[in-house]
């Protein structure tokens, strides 16, 4: 239903069902009262979303502003040169992001970041993937030894090596990118037409963002994807309960714990 344009009663014009009013005469949607979702998903132009979308997707944004930016870094530390690709590769997604999401229903999207009980709940889905982290890391040790897979190595050996460009990519513009993306952007999208469909399609696409498909060791690789499958429906869940403001929350501050636990590990 949400995907079809509705019909104003008072003055006959079509406009987008997510929206709380008829944008022409702002009769109030009786529709919008009907669905508690709305409240707390947030619903964007559907071209915005596919923007959002198409805008941080690994495989399409991503790889596109690696390679735009790596004509502009040139140092001899290879490692230095990959942190600094990766840097601004997700600085330069961030801002087209934020383009995105500031030029769309901007007022209403930034009232979600107001409300002081999604960020305590944010919290609390924090502690749910730290835990499930942990069950999972122990369960996945008992039939696994085969070290870690490309993301999470990637991860430690920037941050052990560059901690403060680390600090920037794991704990800020990564989650947020991420949330914009695959939350703020995909899920929403499919929300629109089942809550069902958009939580599997996010979570399954969540996980795979974080699998390297040229890894030597696809093995290990494998073995990754309960956590990622796990941390993205927990996320997804707290999107779906509290809205973004939640599930950045939970996103951001998960990553600096597991920032911090590289760092004194």
């Amino acid at each position: 239903m949400l995907l079809n344009s509705k019909k104003c009663p008072n003055c006959q014009a079509y406009y987008d069902p997510t929206l709380k009013q008829c944008p022409i005469c702002h009769k109030g949607n009786e529709l919008y009262g009907r669905r508690n979702v709305l409240n707390n998903v947030f619903f964007f132009h559907p071209i915005a979303q596919v923007g959002l979308f198409l805008g941080g997707f690994a495989y399409t944004g991503m790889l596109f502003l690696e390679v735009f930016t790596s004509f502009f870094l040139g140092s001899k530390d290879e490692l230095l040169n990959q942190v600094l690709v990766l840097f601004f590769t997700y600085l330069l997604m961030f801002g087209g992001l934020m383009v995105i999401a500031m030029t769309t229903r901007r007022q209403s999207f930034l009232k979600r970041y107001t409300r002081s009980l999604d960020y305590i709940f944010g919290a609390a889905y924090t502690v749910a993937l730290i835990g499930a982290s942990l069950i999972i890391g122990f369960i996945v040790s008992q039939f696994y030894k085969g070290g870690d897979n490309t993301n999470q190595a990637a991860a430690e050996s920037i941050s052990k090596n560059y901690p403060i460009l680390a600090g920037f990519i794991l704990c800020f513009f990564g989650p947020v990118c991420e949330e914009f993306t695959y939350r703020v952007g995909l899920y929403s999208l499919l929300r629109r037409v089942n809550v069902y469909l958009a939580m599997t399609v996010t979570v399954i696409v969540f996980a795979l963002i974080h699998f390297d498909f040229t890894a030597e060791n696809t093995i290990g690789e494998l073995w990754s994807l309960p956590s990622y499958i796990t941390s993205g429906l927990i996320l997804t869940l707290a999107y779906e309960h509290r809205g973004p403001a939640c599930s950045m929350t939970a996103h951001m501050a998960y990553n600096t714990f597991a920032f911090i636990m590289i760092l004194v590990g």
